[in-house]
């Protein structure tokens, strides 16, 4: 009978390393741009209404 080969994954163990730690770093990058974003809608927003009341 043949048995099945060793499954062999696609990358090496320090190519997951490096990949992890890339993602991570992009996850770090995406959440300080959405919190920059948030608050700049909320700082914005609160002028606009402000402003918009003054008149």
């Amino acid at each position: 009978m043949n048995e099945p080969a060793p499954e062999q994954l696609p990358y090496t163990e320090t190519e997951i390393e490096t990949m992890a730690a890339e993602d991570a770093k992009a996850g770090r990058f995406l959440t300080k741009m959405l919190v920059f974003t948030f608050c700049y809608t909320v700082i914005v927003g609160a002028y606009v209404i402000y402003w918009s009341l003054q008149n």
